[in-house]
Formats: C-alpha cells, sequence, structure tokens
C-alpha cells in the first residue's frame, strides 16, 4: 500500500507546525484584571464554564491508539504528532477555564452526567466514530463561546473566549480534514449514510446544548432561533469541509 505521506506532500505537516505553534500562549491573556463577575453573572454562566472545562479536558488516549492503526492515515508519520499537539489545545482550554474558574471561587467539576456521555460515545468505535463525536461538540462549542463571550462584562473571559474561538475554528478545519481521509475509500452510499447519521448526531446534541446552557445565550441576548441557526451554519460548513476533503486535490484544508 502507498503511504498517504509518500503519494502526496503530508497535509498534517503543516497542521502539526500550527499546532506546535499555537502552545503555551495562556500568558498573553489578561490574568491581571480585576473584574469579578457580578452575582447576576455567576448565576448565568457558572455552571456552563463548569461543564465546558471539564469536557475540555481529555487524556486522549483512546484517539492517539485508533489513529495509530489506522490502516491509511497512520501511515503519514506526522499524521499522529499533529494528533497528539491537537489533544494538547483542547487540554490547554481546559487549563485555562479551569483558572478562570479558580480565580471566581467557582468550583471545578468532577464528573457530569452528559461529558460521561460524550465520552462514552467516543469509546464506542474507531477513529472516525471518535473524530465525529468530537468534532460535534465544536461545532457547538463555537456558538457557546461567542454567547458566552458577551454574557458578562469581564474583559479576561471575553479574552479567554475569543482565543478559543480562534482555535476552535482552526479545529473545524483539522477534523474535517481527518473525517474526510478516513470515509475516501467509502462507496458514496456510505458517504451519505454517514453524514445523515452525524446529522442526527448533531441536531440531538444541540439540543441537549440549549436545554443545558440556554442561560448563557439568554444573558447575551441570543434566542434559541439565532442559536439553532448560527450552529446550523457552522455544521453546514464542517460538512463541506469534509466533502472536500475527500478530494485528492484539496487535502490540506487550509
Amino acid at each position: 500500500m502507498t503511504s498517504l505521506a509518500t503519494s502526496i506532500s503530508s497535509p498534517f505537516q503543516r497542521w502539526r507546525d500550527h499546532f506546535f505553534e499555537n502552545r503555551d500562549r495562556s500568558g498573553a491573556l489578561p490574568w491581571h484584571d480585576s473584574y469579578q463577575l457580578t452575582g447576576t453573572e455567576l448565576r448565568a454562566v457558572a455552571r456552563s464554564i463548569q461543564q465546558f472545562q471539564l469536557g475540555e479536558w481529555a487524556r486522549g488516549r483512546g484517539f492517539v491508539r485508533r489513529a495509530a492503526s489506522h490502516p491509511v492515515l497512520a501511515t503519514d508519520s506526522w499524521f499522529v504528532p499533529a494528533l497528539r499537539l491537537f489533544i494538547e489545545e483542547e487540554q490547554e482550554h481546559s487549563s485555562i477555564l479551569g483558572r478562570f474558574l479558580d480565580r471566581e471561587h467557582i468550583p471545578r467539576l468532577t464528573n457530569h452526567w452528559l461529558d460521561e456521555i460524550f465520552r462514552r460515545l467516543r469509546k464506542l468505535a474507531g477513529l472516525e466514530a471518535c473524530a465525529t463525536v468530537l468534532v460535534t461538540a465544536e461545532v457547538l462549542a463555537i456558538p457557546f463561546y461567542q454567547a458566552l463571550r458577551d454574557a458578562t462584562g469581564s474583559p479576561l473571559l471575553r479574552a479567554i473566549c475569543v482565543r478559543i474561538l480562534c482555535d476552535e475554528a482552526a479545529h473545524l478545519n483539522y477534523q474535517a480534514l481527518t473525517i474526510g481521509l478516513v470515509r475516501r475509500p467509502l462507496s458514496e452510499r456510505a458517504r451519505t449514510v454517514r453524514s445523515l447519521c452525524h446529522a442526527t448526531l448533531f441536531h440531538a446534541t444541540a439540543l441537549l446544548l440549549w436545554q443545558q446552557h440556554r442561560a448563557v445565550f439568554r444573558a447575551a441576548g441570543w434566542d434559541f432561533r439565532r442559536y439553532w441557526n448560527d450552529a446550523g451554519g457552522t455544521f453546514a460548513f464542517l460538512q463541506f469541509r469534509i466533502e472536500r476533503a475527500d478530494s485528492v486535490d484539496d487535502l490540506r484544508l487550509d
């Protein structure tokens, strides 16, 4: 079998470089800011930040194990190193949110039923299922962090949200590349079925996220229609990028 790395210039080398350059940027955030969340703001956002802080943390051992054993992508010597740095970036998000919780004297969660569901889903099957579940959460994180950015008067929390949003936008392209390449050997019918299953997972999760975090959206002035349309638009973009990643001529996904 011809390896992905030798048949074309590796699409994951640039991602490895991207994630490496993004490391250790938490010091650039305005931790010196003296603003403290008000009681009203705490009631609106504290529980949601706790849940997302927990959800952003994952050791990723199962993800890496599946990646390292994939019959095609693992032949690219840059694939697993890029994945490890991607996981580190997600862990850094958790660390930043945790530091914010500590600063506001909000206790960190050690477990949550919704986080447990997503972790179990990621363990169900192979690389594609793991990546699909994770990227679904990332799609929905984008409208969440947009709303959280505007839900309080905290300059620090706003800067944290902007930082994470920039990272998550890149993550969508990275994950689309992975999923698209995993699906490439499949028939058109099989790819269509996978897309439909992904859409079902997305819509169910989107409803659940609104139910859990609507206080944040409402504090930012969002209604359900805006949330649903924005989340749906981001998901449609992801699907488009996955389809483009299936083309040999468009593997880099900037």
